[in-house]
């Protein structure tokens, strides 16, 4: 049961954090054909926004091993 609910954490974490950066990249680049003047500031942003998106599959991944090691 531990190894489909690691598996489970980690499918819908994948899933939510691909959703999450295909809004933030839209929205990135939806704000920069708005204001082009501003696009350094835009991308700085928008590469702040992936990682901190990316540390929410980060964290599913250790959830999910630390669910796999429990059950052995």
């Amino acid at each position: 049961m531990e190894s489909l609910a690691a598996g489970l954490s980690i499918g819908l974490a994948a899933l939510g954090v691909s959703f999450s950066l295909a809004i933030v990249y839209f929205k990135t680049i939806d704000s920069i054909t708005r204001q082009p003047d501003l696009i350094g500031q835009f991308r700085v942003l928008m590469f702040i926004g992936f990682a901190f998106i990316e540390a929410i599959a980060l964290y599913a991944l250790v959830i999910s091993f630390l669910l796999i090691s429990s059950h052995q």
